[in-house]
């Protein structure tokens, strides 16, 4: 038997290993200030014995090197652990959670200094110390110091050195704030602004630019509430993947991209999209998030006489042919359509609106274009809408050390909302 087999876990074990991975890659930084206290040897010889074979009940074995090797396995009934490898490998336990650990980011302040390992989780102890979800674990002293005032769970932290602040992020209350707060150097809680968020916090990272981003299943903030426009909420399409098929070849008019983000309906080269001569063809745009689209606005174009006639949408992935209502310019009556919706060549009509029937999920369209005026079909420009709620985000210029705050009000319009907080230095 080689020795490097004697010195590994069990195959029980290594499935717990593995689930606290994270945690491990979490605790390189610190664990230099971790010392481990080797055991004296037996100076046991065996030499004259020649084979010796160990029997009883156990499936693995080890040798016994360092102070904190003990034949306790790793718990499984869902709790888990701070852990720190020693230099042969094995693994020692520095803090026991009673529940699981989520995230974890290493304090150092301004000066340099390490103030401890904040650790955030569904956990109500660590390390035998009561904590609600949130604790800083100090690798010198291994000392627990909890950081009480919070209800719930943490799912996220940010440690960020330039302000001596941890951003914590989750889903819970705690003072003024709802799933987001924040811990200033070892002063205590400060609350944000804008009080967090309507719903968890998932993730939080610093922009090169300063700002920290807040990422999760949340569509407002904790001080607002949170309108619902019909229509109003305009689906982003300038990050789709854009295809076509029979583009023109004419310079400047084969450009798929130049009917998004325009809604002027002005014709010209890179404001219009043509079809070629007398063929159909199609305009299509995937995207990498899901929406449930309630209104399409589609200006026509008329560069030289040209237009589309009738066109259909299709949804994907379900590939099924989307049915509208729209109001026929000239009777003002409400119209239906669905394989062959229809568009004017009057160019006094500056767009139509096109009311979907049936509200349904997608992540990718096609329109075909079927019949045209002139010599072929093209658009000037496309939007789509939803009935979104819309996302009021306040850039707060100054968080700390002072009692005034500047904010802008703008509107987000994705469905993965974030919130960017420029930080004080």
């Amino acid at each position: 038997m080689r020795l490097s087999s004697l010195l590994g876990p069990t195959a029980a074990e290594f499935a717990s290993i593995l689930q606290l991975w994270p945690v491990l890659i979490c605790l390189v930084l610190p664990t230099s200030a971790i010392n481990f206290d080797t055991v004296p040897s037996p100076n046991l010889d065996l030499s004259q014995l020649g084979r010796v074979a160990l029997a009883g009940d156990f499936d693995a074995i080890s040798i016994y090197t360092y102070q904190h090797q003990n034949q306790h396995g790793f718990s499984t009934n869902g709790s888990q652990s701070l852990l720190s490898q020693m230099p042969n490998g094995a693994f020692a336990s520095l803090a026991a959670a009673d529940a699981s650990i989520q995230t974890m980011c290493p304090f150092v302040m301004k000066d340099g200094t390490l103030a401890g390992v904040v650790v955030g989780g569904n956990f109500t102890s660590l390390g035998g110390m009561e904590a609600q979800g949130v604790a800083i674990f100090d690798p010198n002293s291994s000392k627990i110091t909890p950081l009480p005032g919070l209800s719930g769970q943490v799912s996220a932290l940010l440690c960020d050195q330039d302000s001596n602040t941890v951003y914590v992020g989750g889903d819970f209350k705690g003072a003024n704030s709802t799933n987001a707060i924040a811990w200033v150097g070892m002063a205590g809680w400060s609350n944000f602004p804008f009080a967090g968020f309507n719903g968890p916090v998932t993730s939080i990272a610093k922009a090169p630019d300063g700002n920290i981003i807040f990422g999760g299943s949340f569509d407002g903030l904790g001080n607002t509430t949170t309108p619902n426009k019909k229509d109003q909420q305009v689906i982003n399409l300038s990050s789709a993947n854009i295809a076509t098929g029979s583009s023109t070849a004419t310079a400047g008019f084969g450009i798929p991209s130049n009917i998004i983000c325009k809604t002027t309906g002005r014709d010209g080269p890179r404001d219009t999209w043509l079809l070629a001569d007398d063929q159909p063809g199609f305009w299509r745009a995937d995207m990498e998030f899901g929406y449930e689209p309630t209104k399409l606005r589609i200006w026509n174009t008329h560069q030289d006489g040209r237009g589309t006639k009738t066109f259909r949408f299709t949804a994907i992935p379900i590939k099924g042919i989307m049915n509208f209502t729209y109001t026929d310019p000239a009777t003002g009556q409400l119209a239906s359509c669905d394989a062959r919706c229809p568009l004017s060549d009057n160019s006094t009509e500056e767009y139509r609106d096109f009311h979907f029937v049936n509200v349904i999920g997608m992540s990718a369209f096609q329109i075909d274009i079927s019949e045209w005026y002139g010599k072929g079909g093209g658009l000037d420009g496309i939007e789509l809408f939803q009935d979104g709620k819309n996302v009021f985000c306040s850039w707060v210029i100054t968080l700390h050390n002072t009692d005034t705050v500047q904010t802008s009000t703008h509107t987000l319009s994705t469905i993965s909302m974030s919130l960017l907080v420029p930080t004080s230095t």
